[in-house]
């Protein structure tokens, strides 16, 4: 178990994984930590659907391919090395093994509070991922194929959140590291 500021600081998105399943007590783990996560109301709004199978995950990826032709605008801005990494992602999800798929329940009443809560409980998620030694990718590219994906996974009626990429970071992987804001530009105390 890695101390809590090194797994604070370890923690980046990872793009490319070894062709290596997560063991489901592992990622039963993972979804455990994630469910200690604070919550509105003590609400637990959160469902999660682990992904495990290569045919479905290669479905997801062609999606998730078509996503930047949707998103090419967007896409463009990007610098050139963002542009390959993305390019070289999409492709095959990095070889990424597992998916967790997270979900709330679809009430526009809570919504708000749903949401913060289940981004806490993917926090806690990846945090653990990263304290295991595993890799984490959150991605959330994924408007306009949650009908399809919520067929391919037979969920209905709850609203997708955000899927997350788990598994073993291929060796000697370096992360696109982003530079963070400046503490000054985000915090400020009010007296």
């Amino acid at each position: 178990m890695m101390e809590f500021n090194k797994v604070i600081n370890n923690r980046h998105s990872i793009r490319e994984f070894e062709k290596k399943k997560v063991p489901k007590k592992i990622l039963k783990k993972l979804v455990q930590d994630a469910s200690k996560a604070p919550s509105a109301c003590n609400s637990q709004p959160w469902e999660f659907k682990i992904v495990s199978s290569e045919e479905i995950i290669e479905k997801i990826s062609k999606m998730l391919r078509k996503s930047l032709v949707l998103y090419k605008k967007d896409f463009k801005k990007l610098s050139p090395k963002l542009q390959e990494v993305a390019n070289k992602f999409y492709f095959d999800l990095g070889g990424c093994q597992n998916i967790i798929f997270v979900y709330m329940p679809k009430e526009l009443k809570n919504r708000d509070s749903n949401l913060a809560s289940v981004s806490c409980a993917c926090q806690n998620l990846m945090l653990s991922a990263t304290s295991n030694n595993l890799g984490s990718c959150w991605f959330g590219s994924l408007k306009g194929y949650e009908k399809e994906i919520n067929k391919i996974l037979k969920v209905k009626n709850k609203e997708m959140v955000v899927g997350l990429l788990i598994g073993y970071p291929k060796k000697n992987y370096k992360p696109l590291i982003r530079e963070k804001k400046k503490l000054n530009e985000i915090l400020k105390f009010i007296k």
